[in-house]
C-alpha cells in the first residue's frame, strides 16, 4: 500500500493513460504498475513516468493550464502562478482555480507551482506540497512560506 504522509494513494489507468492519481478512493481497477512508478518517484529513483495523463477529463482553459504545467514544469523546477498566467494570457487566480481541478497528483506537477510570496495552495494539502517539493530538492524556507533549491 503506497502512502504519502500516511494517506493512501490510488491510481487508475486505461492502457498507458492515467485516469486518476490521488487520495480519494475511486471505483475501478487500481494500477499496480503506475503505483510502482510512483513509489520509485517517492524513493527518488524516478523523475519521469511512462504514463500520460488523460486530459480528456478536463475542459477548455482548465485543460490548457494543466497541459502546460505537465509539458513545461519539470522535476526540480518551480514556476509561479503569475509565470503560468503570463505564458497563457490568463489571470493568476484562474491558474490556481485550474490547478485545484487536477486529478493527477504528482503526474501533473501542480505542487511545483508556487506564489511569488509563498508556497500558495494545494488541493491535497500544504503539507503534501511541502513534502513533494522537499523530495525534489527544495528546502522549505523559514515559516514554510517559500522555497529555494537545495544544494
Amino acid at each position: 500500500m503506497l502512502k504519502i504522509l500516511n494517506r493512501k494513494i490510488y491510481a487508475l489507468t486505461h492502457g498507458r493513460e492515467a485516469i486518476y492519481i490521488g487520495f480519494d478512493k475511486v471505483e475501478g481497477e487500481i494500477s499496480k504498475e503506475l503505483l510502482s512508478e510512483l513509489e520509485e518517484y517517492l524513493m527518488r529513483r524516478r523523475k519521469e513516468f511512462s504514463f500520460e495523463p488523460d486530459f480528456s477529463i478536463y475542459e477548455g482553459e482548465v485543460r490548457r493550464v494543466l497541459e502546460y504545467v505537465y509539458k513545461n514544469v519539470k522535476y526540480g523546477e518551480t514556476r509561479t502562478y503569475g509565470d503560468i498566467a503570463k505564458s497563457l494570457n490568463l489571470n493568476p487566480r484562474f491558474v490556481g482555480y485550474a490547478l485545484a481541478r487536477n486529478r493527477h497528483l504528482i503526474l501533473i506537477p501542480c505542487h511545483r507551482i508556487i506564489s511569488r510570496r509563498n508556497l500558495g495552495g494545494f488541493s491535497a494539502g500544504l503539507e503534501v506540497k511541502k513534502f513533494l517539493l522537499s523530495l525534489e530538492g527544495f528546502n522549505i524556507l523559514e515559516g514554510g512560506d517559500g522555497t529555494k533549491k537545495g544544494t
